[in-house]
């Protein structure tokens, strides 16, 4: 497991102590979706860096508090994921909106049609959202989203299941270009589309 890994999950595990909700290492390590050794191992370190505090309660029963000093790194720990996590979305949001252009520039004909391009979101996840913020910014046309789990809407568009694709047709709209919105295993997401 990474460093930013065990960061991550002793900032959730200061969060816990902080909200004084009484949970032990058992439905941490629930809650984490990790270990019980491991989540033992990131309490004992929090411990040993002075940020939490463990008081006996009963000869077999404990109860962990956060320090200030702990209050002081779970803010610090907070601030870093989520200036990690606002550099994620400004590196997905520029490299999709190179891809609109890219794709917007290479489209078929010369642009003095004035058709609309007609685009389908295969994907509803979180990066297929950051890409409609992008297209506001392009001359293409959402016009249908597909996605495997997905069902309720998306930006006011019916979220369609792949069997709902029949060549260039969404549930008997056309469009022109099917635009992956996913970072997941190509080879998998490749191996969905022509299925």
């Amino acid at each position: 497991m990474s460093a930013s890994a065990h960061e991550h999950h002793s900032r959730r595990i200061l969060d816990a102590y902080e909200s004084d909700r009484g949970v032990s290492q058992r439905s941490l390590a629930k809650e984490l979706g990790i270990a019980l050794g491991l989540t033992n191992l990131l309490v004992k370190r929090l411990v040993g860096k002075g940020w939490v505090r463990v008081i006996h309660v009963k000869p077999n029963r404990v109860r962990y508090l956060i320090t200030p000093a702990g209050i002081a790194e779970k803010t610090r720990m907070s601030r870093a994921y989520f200036e990690t996590s606002v550099q994620f979305y400004r590196q997905t949001r520029d490299r999709i909106q190179q891809q609109f252009s890219v794709l917007s520039t290479d489209w078929p004909g010369d642009g003095a049609t004035g058709l609309p391009k007609r685009i389908v979101f295969y994907g509803a996840g979180e990066v297929a959202e950051i890409g409609y913020i992008c297209l506001a910014e392009t001359d293409l046309q959402l016009v249908g989203v597909v996605d495997v789990v997905r069902t309720k809407p998306f930006f006011g568009l019916t979220v369609r299941s792949p069997e709902h694709l029949d060549g260039l047709a969404l549930n008997g709209q056309p469009f022109d270009r099917l635009v992956v919105m996913s970072f997941g295993n190509t080879d998998a997401l490749r191996a969905e589309v022509v299925a």
